[in-house]
C-alpha cells in the first residue's frame, strides 16, 4: 500500500476514534436530560462531528509536519480538496447511516453507548469505502494525491 494511501486512511481512522469517543460521550450526557431517541441520536451525530473533525485534523497536520509538507498553504489545499466531498459523503452515507442504526437500536431497548457504538462501526465502514472512491476520483481526474 502506498504511504499517502496508508497516511490518509490512517486520519480518517484518527478521526473516526474522535467520533467514538465524543459521540457516545455526549450522548450519555444528554440522555440525562432526556430518554427521547431521536434527540440523543441527533446528538450523537453532532458529537461524532466534532470529535472526528478534531482528531482528523490533528492526525493530518501530524503526518504532514512529519513529511516536511506542514504549511498553512498546503494544508489548506489538502482540506479543499478532502473537506466538500467527504463532508457530503459524511452527510449522505456516515450521519444517516448513524442516526437511523442508532434511533433503531434505541427504540429496541438496547443502552445508549452499545448502541451509538455499534452503529458508528456500521457507519464508518460505510463511510470508508465512499471516502477512498472519493479519494481516487480526485486523485484520477485532478491529480492531486490526499
Amino acid at each position: 500500500m502506498e504511504r499517502s494511501t496508508f497516511d490518509f486512511n490512517k486520519e480518517i481512522l484518527f478521526g473516526e476514534l474522535g467520533a467514538l469517543i465524543s459521540a457516545p460521550l455526549i450522548s450519555y450526557i444528554v440522555s440525562r436530560f432526556t430518554d427521547a431517541p431521536k434527540i440523543i441520536s441527533s446528538f450523537a451525530v453532532g458529537g461524532a462531528i466534532f470529535g472526528a473533525c478534531v482528531f482528523w485534523l490533528l492526525m493530518r497536520a501530524y503526518d504532514e509536519k512529519t513529511r516536511k509538507e506542514l504549511s498553512v498553504k498546503h494544508l489548506e489545499s489538502d482540506i479543499s480538496y478532502f473537506t466538500p466531498g467527504a463532508f457530503i459523503l459524511a452527510m449522505l452515507v456516515y450521519y444517516p447511516s448513524l442516526f437511523l442504526i442508532s434511533k433503531h437500536l434505541l427504540t429496541q431497548d438496547y443502552r445508549i453507548i452499545s448502541s451509538v457504538i455499534l452503529s458508528q462501526f456500521v457507519a464508518f465502514s460505510l463511510y470508508l469505502i465512499a471516502v477512498n472512491i472519493y479519494r481516487y476520483f480526485i486523485w484520477k481526474y485532478f491529480g492531486k494525491k490526499l
